[in-house]
């Protein structure tokens, strides 16, 4: 139980697709950080705490496409392998990394009711090329465990940027560790145990996983 929502905290504040300073990217002020982490965490929550429903997953997948950077972190967590893929390779890969992140939260249940999640905006702080928000993220069930660590919030800090105009979620923390690297080891070992380093058969296998899990999530259905 535990776990389950622990992953629903992740699919939450969409931290499963992250990535790290940009060269290009603005500052954000405090005042414009704040606000944004009020507002996203106010309409990710309600559409959580929604009836089960497509529109549902729909609406979360705008948030995921629109606020999170999905090239930069398809990049990211393929790292040094990136330079030996071929253009049809990049050009194959990232669409398969975007629907794979897609597949991956809609494969958890969202059954969180009312009152199950909350978080509060602790601090903001301005840096060179990005602006981090420090938060508490409130988890009734875990609140109510025997975990000390879940006593109090859990910490978790958005590293946010200015891509375009717009605010993009860059970096996330839960606890001090970064999900960031999580995923980059995933996809190591994917290519490197898995595929014995070869692109092309990373690549199916990839497509293949991605397959299996649309495949399963088609299989749920939802009551009118």
């Amino acid at each position: 139980m535990k776990l389950k929502y622990f992953l629903q905290l992740i699919i939450l504040f969409l931290s499963m697709v992250i990535f790290n300073n940009t060269a290009n990217a603005a500052a954000i002020t405090e005042t414009q950080a704040i606000e944004w982490a009020n507002q996203k965490g106010r309409e990710i929550i309600a559409l959580l705490t929604a009836p089960e429903s497509e529109e549902k997953y729909h609406q979360l997948d705008n948030i995921l496409f629109n606020d999170v950077d999905l090239d930069h972190a398809a990049r990211y967590v393929v790292g040094k392998y990136w330079k030996n893929m071929s253009e049809a390779q990049r050009q194959k890969y990232v669409p398969l990394f975007k629907r794979y992140i897609a597949a991956v939260y809609k494969s958890y249940p969202l059954e969180l009711q009312q009152g199950d999640v909350d978080f509060s905006v602790e601090k903001a702080i301005q840096n060179t090329k990005n602006t981090e928000i420090h938060c508490k993220i409130f988890i009734k069930v875990l609140e109510n465990s025997v975990d000390e660590n879940s006593k109090g919030g859990i910490n978790a800090v958005f590293v946010l940027s200015i891509e375009n105009n717009q605010i993009k979620v860059q970096d996330l923390k839960i606890a001090e560790s970064s999900l960031l690297q999580a995923y980059r080891e995933r996809f190591y070992k994917l290519i490197h145990e898995d595929s014995d380093d070869e692109i092309d058969w990373f690549l199916d296998e990839l497509e293949e996983i991605v397959q299996d899990n649309e495949n399963k999530n088609a299989e749920k259905s939802f009551e009118s």
